[in-house]
């Protein structure tokens, strides 16, 4: 009996570097076998016995491994866990079309008539099913009835966590673009500072996909003063762009179907930089207000008043650094993760 890991680390999503970590801080020293979600499904059939414990990572965009799972369990593979990273979404929509209307329709089946029964039968064939957030482990207990569900703290390299220092005003953003990310408020509020505060330099770190790059286009020519849209930029020179700014903004929509713990606040965090978001999602569970980071209201006049305030306190700033710091270390390291992590 063997065990393995299977997911990507090869990738741009935050699910790839997550894997990444989690494999070499947790999984490794366990005796798992790293096996990439990439390769031929009967090259990994083939390899892998119905005997075997396997953990798989699974994202509503990771159709590899979505494939993997479902595979396996028809088969009768029955040490399968996985860690669902957008509870209490598995596979959404569950039945795929490349009609987009008809893909729209199985959303909306999906959302209103189906209620996540059509997944139910897999869930419940599996050992054990990890999520990053407590709301998320909340959510699937309530919506499937069914207690293999656990809590998982998302994993963070401790060596590489940084202590920020407060050297300048500026900002950056840090993740996919998509107007779901709340990038265009920032630009806006990034605009409104500039008017008593005309050196903050914005820096947009990040790639659009899809659709979604005819609104990266449209910001680039709306925003552009003191703002640098760097695109993707490589892990190792992520250091440097990060030097550039003390804050760290996301704002974000409120999701109403599925609760993701957001890997770009947790990186930004690692990075030293203070974060400004607001309180949606599983956010409270990273962030508390005043403590490690602040929360934004969505009102362009109170919060430039909100952060003109901030930046004027370096004394706050400071003990809100050294905290999220602490928090960092404290609730996502390896060893806190080991605590949860029963497989």
């Amino acid at each position: 009996m063997k065990y393995f890991y299977i997911s990507s680390i090869n990738g741009l999503s935050g699910i790839c570097k997550y894997s990444k970590d989690f494999y070499e801080l947790i999984l490794k020293d366990k005796g798992y076998i790293f096996m990439d979600s990439k390769q031929n499904l009967t090259t990994i059939m083939s390899a892998v016995s119905s005997r075997d414990h396997i953990h798989i990572e699974i994202g509503v965009f990771q159709k590899d491994e979505i494939n993997i799972l479902f595979t396996m369990l028809n088969a009768g593979y029955g040490n399968v866990s996985v860690t669902l990273h957008d509870a209490p979404l598995v596979k959404y929509p569950f039945h795929e079309f490349e009609n987009s209307f008809l893909n729209k329709v199985s959303k909306f089946y999906d959302k209103y008539i189906n209620r996540f029964r059509t997944v139910l039968p897999f869930l419940k064939k599996l050992k054990a099913i990890y999520v990053l957030s407590h709301k998320g482990v909340e959510v699937i207990k309530k919506k499937y009835r069914i207690d293999n569900v656990f809590f998982l703290p998302h994993i963070v390299d401790t060596d590489e966590v940084q202590k920020g220092e407060i050297n300048n005003n500026n900002f950056i953003y840090f993740g996919f673009i998509g107007r779901n990310k709340g990038i265009e408020y920032s630009l806006q509020l990034h605009q409104q500072l500039q008017i008593q505060r005309p050196e903050i330099n914005f820096y947009v770190v990040g790639k659009a996909l899809g659709k979604e790059r005819a609104f990266y286009k449209s910001l680039k020519a709306k925003y552009f003063k003191n703002v640098h849209y760097l695109g993707y930029v490589p892990e190792n020179e992520l250091n440097d762009v990060f030097g550039n700014a003390t804050f760290a903004i996301h704002m974000f929509r409120n999701y109403r179907f599925f609760w993701p713990l957001s890997g770009s606040i947790l990186y930004s965090l690692k990075k030293g930089k203070i974060v400004l978001t607001n309180k949606v999602n599983t956010i409270p569970e990273i962030i508390d207000d005043r403590k490690n980071g602040f929360y934004l209201s969505g009102n362009l006049r109170k919060d430039s008043e909100i952060l003109n305030d901030f930046i004027a306190n370096k004394s706050l700033l400071e003990t809100v650094n050294t905290e999220a710091y602490n928090q960092l270390i404290q609730n996502h390291s390896a060893e806190a993760v080991l605590k949860n992590f029963n497989n």
